[in-house]
């Protein structure tokens, strides 16, 4: 179906040399709404500064960037990303996915839009990958997504278990490895095994370590023959020009540099917090995190998520999933704003009353 697809031809797409610009029915003045440049004009089709950007960025993560070439695109966002995998590769009614629970909600979510089946494979007890379980459905299923570092456990799945899926899915299945937090583990990407496995797919994003959210620029690393059909389905304008001069300073080495800094200060104020909320006596467990959150159950009856909120601090309640009842994710933040929240946790009532009768 997608393979006869005709791409939407938009003006950028088609593209031209000229210094009269009158194919694609845009005002060739506007108002500038007190901005130095106009925002009359579309897009490019494929905003190649930030492509060539991140390329670059990945030879200073020591992986062969230079292989990457032609075989990376960016999207609005990981989650378009996700979107367009299964649009691309899954029929309706007819094809399913695989997950590993807990972990992204948007990969079942995407599936659901279009009535694309899921298959849960849920993470052991220990939220580790149940490799064994996964490897009887991979040829009934045309993609396994794969969170490492997972969101919302915090933790990343062994190089080995990656190889091992691989493997077995070479003839039947695509794989998609979402590296949204890879920053935080960078020892961990799968990028390196991309030309080995073709059948590898990498979602990049933005959105974390570089702080840039609000600007919805992510990216896809696929093999040319996986990508291919991906192009067919891509937007018309798939990067706003605000957002992609903002990515592009945010890949300057200056850029590069600010995103390192602020990702080992947050490390370091992670392991810090983890460490001071491990040791409330009503804390249960504080799951071990790559990321810039940590997973916090507590052995009390009440929601701490409510009793945090009542305090103005917003966390993540992940009661909805019976494995992480009692469960609340909490973003790395300020070591100011840790403090805080880690003070509020000391005065709930839980811990002084056993402080008091200790």
């Amino acid at each position: 179906m997608v393979k006869n697809l005709i791409p939407y031809q938009s003006a950028r797409r088609i593209g031209g040399q000229g210094h009269i610009w009158l194919n694609a029915n845009e005002l060739e003045e506007s108002e500038s709404y007190g901005e130095s440049v106009r925002y009359n004009r579309y897009p490019d089709f494929l905003p190649h500064v930030i492509e060539q950007a991140y390329l670059e960025y990945t030879q200073q993560q020591n992986l062969d960037g230079a292989a990457l070439s032609g075989k990376l695109l960016a999207v609005r966002g990981a989650d378009e990303g996700i979107d367009l995998l299964i649009r691309t590769f899954c029929q309706p009614g007819q094809d399913q996915i695989i997950v590993c629970p807990p972990t992204y909600a948007m990969y079942e979510f995407c599936a659901d839009s279009i009535a694309v089946r899921t298959r849960k494979i849920p993470l052991a007890e220990d939220f580790s990958l149940d490799v064994a379980a996964i490897l009887p459905h991979l040829s009934e299923s045309k993609l396994l997504f794969l969170c490492s570092p997972n969101n919302p456990t915090g933790n990343v799945i062994p190089q080995a278990q990656m190889i091992a899926l691989l493997e077995a899915a070479k003839d039947s299945t695509l794989v998609v490895v979402d590296e949204a937090y890879i920053e935080f583990a960078p020892e961990s990407s799968v990028i390196s095994l991309m030309a080995q496995y073709p059948h590898l797919i990498v979602i990049r994003t933005l959105s974390k370590a570089f702080g840039l959210a609000s600007i919805r620029v992510g990216f896809l690393l696929a093999d040319t023959s996986v990508m291919g059909y991906v192009k067919r389905l891509i937007p018309p304008y798939p990067i706003a020009d605000p957002s992609a001069l903002i990515a592009k300073k945010a890949l300057l080495p200056e850029g590069l540099r600010a995103m390192h800094e602020q990702t080992e200060t947050l490390i370091r104020v992670r392991d810090a917090f983890a460490a001071a909320v491990a040791a409330l006596s009503f804390v249960e467990k504080v799951y071990p995190s790559s990321t810039n959150f940590v997973l916090v159950k507590f052995n009390t009856d009440d929601c701490l998520y409510e009793y945090l909120l009542q305090k103005g601090i917003v966390t993540r309640n992940q009661a909805h999933d019976p494995r992480l009842n009692r469960c609340v994710r909490i973003s790395i933040g300020t070591e100011s704003s840790m403090l805080e929240t880690l003070q509020a946790l000391k005065d709930y009532p839980f811990n002084t009353m056993n402080q008091a009768t200790a």
